[in-house]
């Protein structure tokens, strides 16, 4: 890249980083954005694809989440590698009269897949026993895994007790834990993402092959939305959802709701205030080059540093300026091609925006070349 071009990319990212210091304009009407309105959920949050929180209710309190469990009993499955074509054997179930399954009996041999299908989408607790035993051996050792997942992801506010959700004592999660594992679960699994906004599903079951509908009356009917759980236990209604819309995703729980209406209810007035409310703002593209850094001190070289990602920031057009702070690897380290050297959060009113990571970018124009062997002569060790 030539100088001038560098220089340009220099300048535009310093004056962005002007513009985004710079009080919001305000709307015409001048007043603040008040609170989503909720009618039944005790717990609740909307969170953007980074996990920025736009809005949080009771976010930490843990709460029983039904079968958004299933979500986290899928990635169990998937993580541990068994062909999804693979036939499971149907083991006998004692679930309730009340419970909601699809009916298969001893001697069905589902795929993986097929029993994966309408647990996510028909949300049947036959069909999610069925994968705990057929992929961890029994149900005891299955829930040991997802609970080993849980805390991998930082889920520190849950525990599983079965692969279901059905009420347990000891089983519970928390709406930021919940929509945690939602970014996780669309971001890094793709089969989940791409079964949860599916509306039906046919197998078969005793010899018949039976359609199943999805459990989740956003499909369809609200724009953008992507699914993700239904979940209903003892007069408790919760939902994991996600929606993408003009480029913005975001991520929403609730819990606790009284009804399973109020349930969508609830999730549809958080994600209409967030759209209403919040504005995507570029903050970095990983095309700009955003400094030039010594190599080594020593060796009067230098690396380009540039964003890893394309990044935006969502902000609050009524909310206060956004403020940024930057971290930047010490100068004397020696860094390879790629490597991570720093990173800069933007916050606004408190609440974090949007956050950038950068990295080294040696070129052949500016790649150091030195002989290992005069490394002593610098300072180095060899």
């Amino acid at each position: 890249m030539t100088s001038q071009r560098k220089q340009t990319a220099v300048a535009a990212l310093l004056v962005l980083a002007l513009l985004l210091a710079l009080p919001q304009v305000a709307r015409a009407d001048d007043t603040d954005i008040s609170d989503p309105v909720l009618s039944e959920a005790q717990c609740a949050i909307v969170e953007d694809s980074a996990g920025n929180v736009l809005y949080e209710k009771n976010a930490d309190t843990q709460m029983p989440m039904a079968s958004i469990t299933k979500v986290m009993t899928a990635m169990v499955a998937l993580d541990s590698g068994i062909d999804l074509d693979t036939p499971c054997q149907i083991h006998a179930t004692d679930l309730g009269a009340d419970s909601q399954t699809a009916g298969f009996v001893e001697g069905d041999t589902p795929t993986l897949r097929e029993l994966l299908r309408v647990m996510l989408i028909y949300s049947a607790n036959d069909a999610a026993e069925n994968i705990a035993i057929n992929v961890a051996g029994s149900e005891e050792a299955f829930v040991e895994l997802m609970n080993e997942k849980a805390q991998e992801l930082g889920m520190t506010n849950t525990h599983f007790m079965n692969p279901h959700g059905l009420d347990e004592d000891g089983h519970y999660s928390t709406v930021s834990d919940l929509a945690l594992m939602g970014r996780e679960a669309l971001s890094e699994y793709p089969f989940i993402a791409g079964t949860v906004h599916t509306r039906s599903v046919t197998v078969s079951v005793a010899g018949t092959q039976k359609t199943f509908y999805s459990t989740d009356e956003l499909l369809g009917t609200y724009k953008g939305i992507r699914g993700i759980k239904t979940g209903y236990v003892a007069g408790s209604a919760a939902f994991l959802g996600a929606c993408q819309r003009n480029g913005v995703e975001l991520f929403t729980c609730v819990l606790g709701a009284q009804t399973s209406s109020g349930r969508f209810t609830d999730t549809v007035s958080l994600l209409n205030w967030a759209y209403a409310n919040f504005k995507q703002t570029p903050v970095a593209k990983s095309s700009w080059i955003v400094g030039v850094r010594p190599y080594a001190d020593n060796f009067a070289m230098t690396y380009e540093v540039t964003p890893t990602d394309d990044e935006t920031a969502i902000t609050w057009p009524q909310g206060g300026s956004l403020s940024f702070s930057t971290t930047m690897l010490q100068h004397n380290l020696l860094v390879e091609d790629g490597q991570l050297v720093g990173s800069t959060t933007w916050t606004q009113d408190g609440r974090t925006a949007g956050s950038v990571h950068y990295t080294a970018c040696l070129t052949l124009d500016n790649i150091p070349r030195v002989n290992v062997f005069t490394l002593p002569l610098y300072g180095y060790a060899a």
